[in-house]
């Protein structure tokens, strides 16, 4: 395909210098356009990814619920009826038994050589209380949260409001892309005001593992720039298992990467109101089979960055997306099913896109240099193969450059 582009574009380029000779020498380039917004005309005209490919998608099973799912009815959950309240500093070694219901106030630390153990049918409940209810992993700690199909992991609110409490964050050791290697986690303060890290360089860190877990309504929104999500992934490394997740209506993000070499598969992310599936700093794992639905109100199906500060920070994120569905309702989104930009490159296949305004928005200069370096050089920057967008009412893939 690229050998077919290039010759294309040499004879795009022939032309255009035949036609500039014949009139008199004039060129048609807009010598006030940047680099960017030349790069941007140049994709739009040849438009190098296809958006009509074969391709399957991904399909939740059984395991995960439906979009009109109201929530795990917990109405008659109390603190006094609970199996306990969950410690918020877990600094040794915690079992949650099977089928226990737990109560979840305020912020839970599990601190550095601790590991929580969550059992299947484990429900964790954020009763209406002062405090942000979220669950940290800190460096060096670690999480065994393990349901089965059968038998889910529940992590949800009394209220059922989206956004009424925070989600889980893990903290690890993996690389990531900001200055100096090592970052605050957005959300969440140390047990004893101590400063709260993650990134590193441990590729291979191990946080434990994650599956068979349903997240419900959380997202809780500290600032206009400060959000929790339901899953948030920090510097967390390629040793941690992650499979058969679901963030179901949420306030911000579904799932979320900060850097890391995490790998995923399985993944549902329904009606979240920000993005159902975002990553940033540098992430570098693969995600593969994963289903997001929007509806009304709710933005994105998939939004990666590289680095908002440094577009061309190293190691730039570069996941491997495969088996991905991502569809939005009748009005369900006025904005993109995927959105890429400063910088992040992509490799992504057997992808569908159905329903969004626009099916895939590449924005920045540096972000279309990836593009531009995979197919018209010998890059696997920015490799998109069998990507079908449907249904899509004004623009099925559109270049961007960044904005002067």
């Amino acid at each position: 395909m690229k050998n077919f582009v290039q010759k294309f574009a040499a004879i795009s380029m022939l032309a255009s210098v035949l036609v500039a000779c014949n009139n008199n020498d004039e060129t048609t380039e807009d010598p006030s356009q940047s680099e960017g917004e030349i790069l941007a005309a140049k994709l739009t005209e040849q438009q190098p990814i296809a958006i009509d490919g074969e391709a399957t998608g991904w399909t939740p099973g059984e395991w995960a619920v439906g979009v009109d799912f109201p929530g795990t009815d917990v109405s008659d959950v109390t603190a006094d009826n609970a199996t306990g309240t969950l410690p918020r500093d877990i600094s040794e070694d915690l079992t949650l038994e099977e089928n226990s219901t737990w109560i979840l106030s305020g912020g839970v630390h599990v601190r550095n050589q601790a590991t929580l153990t969550i059992n299947p049918g484990v429900r964790i409940v954020d009763l209406e209380g002062d405090d942000v209810a979220y669950l940290m992993v800190e460096q060096g700690a670690k999480i065994e949260a393990n349901g089965t199909a059968e038998n889910m992991i529940v992590f949800t609110s009394q209220d059922q409001i989206p956004g009424s409490w925070g989600g889980i964050i893990i903290n690890g050791y993996a690389p990531i892309n900001v200055e100096g290697g090592k970052a605050h986690p957005e959300v969440g303060t140390g047990i004893d005001g101590e400063e709260l890290w993650y990134g590193g360089e441990n590729p291979t860190d191990d946080s434990g593992s994650l599956s068979y877990i349903r997240l419900e309504f959380g997202g809780n929104e500290i600032t206009t720039d400060k959000e929790h999500n339901g899953f948030t992934f920090n510097g967390v490394g390629n040793n941690t298992e992650c499979h058969h997740l679901q963030a179901h209506k949420g306030d911000d993000d579904g799932f979320e990467w900060f850097g890391g070499t995490a790998n995923a598969s399985y993944l549902v992310s329904t009606d979240n109101k920000d993005d159902q599936f975002d990553w940033t700093e540098g992430w570098t794992g693969t995600l593969e089979n994963a289903y997001a639905h929007v509806a009304e109100g709710c933005d994105r199906g998939f939004e990666g960055d590289n680095n908002s500060q440094n577009h061309e920070a190293t190691p730039y994120s570069h996941p491997t997306l495969k088996n991905i569905t991502v569809i939005a309702e009748e009005n369900g989104s006025d904005s993109q099913g995927f959105k890429i930009r400063v910088g992040s490159k992509v490799t992504m296949d057997n992808v569908i896109v159905k329903g969004f305004p626009t099916g895939v928005s590449i924005e920045h200069d540096v972000t279309l240099k990836h593009v531009d370096n995979t197919y018209n050089a010998d890059a696997d920057d920015f490799t998109v193969t069998n990507l079908h967008v449907s249904e899509s009412s004004e623009t099925d893939i559109e270049y961007k450059a960044s904005r002067q």
